[in-house]
């Protein structure tokens, strides 16, 4: 008798003198862990599972249920375990190979999660998600036109799901192709005109590839209608400085740095709008409030505020924050140090 039958001799020998809960058969211990499941009670669930797999060790679908559960705690390692040996005994369980790509997708596998979600489509074309499941593989792949490609066919079927269209802009703005992006983003306004934040993602892509007027055209119609919106505020901002608008940035910044007092960017962005038009005092004053605000990046800013100084011929405070900079190892500041200061 091999231990696997003795196993189970001794838990029918114990359930005949014991009554106790373990010696319910497979289908009551599946269907426990199934009802766990539904309630979130994933290690429960799996529990269930494995006193089941005792009664009934080739049961291909308890193996994906266990490994399902595995995967909601986020234990992909393990999943896969349960994955394949479900598929050693069914290969016809089509939605273990869709969890089985999720898997390798939590684990950055992704050759093998992107076969995975094709061998499931090729099993069940009806179920569109998966498409949507490989643009977004696509994209964690840095493979924006395979990604645009894969949203595209989703959209054939779903044509005014604006969440993939927006998806499907910002694959394409990755992939440079900013009218392409801006087509999709003008096709989800024209869905839901009440949707404000197309205009403040249609700011960005065009921010991102460098277009500042459009940037902040589209940052405007958000201020239009809300002048205290933070973030449209911030991003038109930084549009005017990308865009050499310092006098306009400055402005920006400065209605910022109103409502936070104690935000340090604020402050040092407005200093070097100030250095970049000559305005040295100025921007010395904005340098010291960024540092009294305890801004990050330290060496950056003394180097700043020491060609600030230098640009008035105050050699002293200059050298000064070049040495404090290159201290706190901003090495950059090493090069005005050596040029400047005796």
């Amino acid at each position: 008798m091999n231990i696997r039958h003795f196993v189970k001799l001794c838990l029918a020998l114990l359930c005949f003198h014991t009554g106790k809960a373990y010696c319910q058969d497979h289908e009551e211990l599946f269907r426990k862990g199934i009802k766990l499941m539904q309630d979130s009670n994933y290690k429960a669930a799996i529990i269930a599972f494995d006193e089941s797999l005792v009664h009934s060790h080739r049961s291909a679908v308890t193996f994906f249920q266990r490994g399902t559960c595995y995967l909601m705690l986020n234990k992909p390692n393990v999943a896969l375990v349960d994955f394949n040996q479900a598929l050693s005994i069914d290969t016809n369980l089509s939605e273990t190979y869709y969890n089985r790509a999720l898997a390798h997708q939590a684990l950055n596998n992704y050759t093998f999660s992107e076969a995975d979600f094709l061998i499931y489509r090729s099993k069940m074309p009806e179920d569109h998600r998966v498409l949507n499941n490989l643009a977004l593989l696509m994209e964690e792949m840095g493979d924006y036109e395979q990604a645009t490609y894969w949203y595209t066919q989703y959209l054939s079927f779903y044509p005014r799901n604006t969440e993939t269209l927006k998806s499907r802009a910002l694959a394409y703005a990755e992939a440079k192709k900013t009218e392409k992006a801006i087509a999709d983003i003008d096709l989800c306004y024209r869905i839901d005109p009440s949707d404000s934040s197309l205009w403040m993602l249609k700011g960005n892509i065009y921010y991102d590839a460098q277009d500042y007027s459009q940037a902040i055209d589209a940052y405007n119609i958000i201020l239009l209608n809300n002048p205290s919106h933070k973030e449209a505020l911030t991003n038109r901002a930084d549009a005017h400085t990308a865009g050499l608008k310092y006098e306009e940035a400055i402005a920006d910044y400065k209605r910022l740095s109103a409502g936070d007092k104690y935000n340090p960017e604020y402050y040092f962005n407005t200093g070097f709008c100030q250095l970049q038009l000559n305005r040295n005092e100025e921007a010395i004053r904005s340098f010291g409030n960024a540092l009294d605000t305890d801004y990050a990046a330290l060496g950056l800013l003394l180097t700043l505020r020491g060609v600030a100084y230098n640009n008035l011929k105050m050699q002293m405070e200059a050298c000064s924050d070049w040495q404090k900079a290159i201290e706190a190892g901003y090495k950059e500041a090493d090069t005005y140090k050596k040029n400047y200061c005796r």
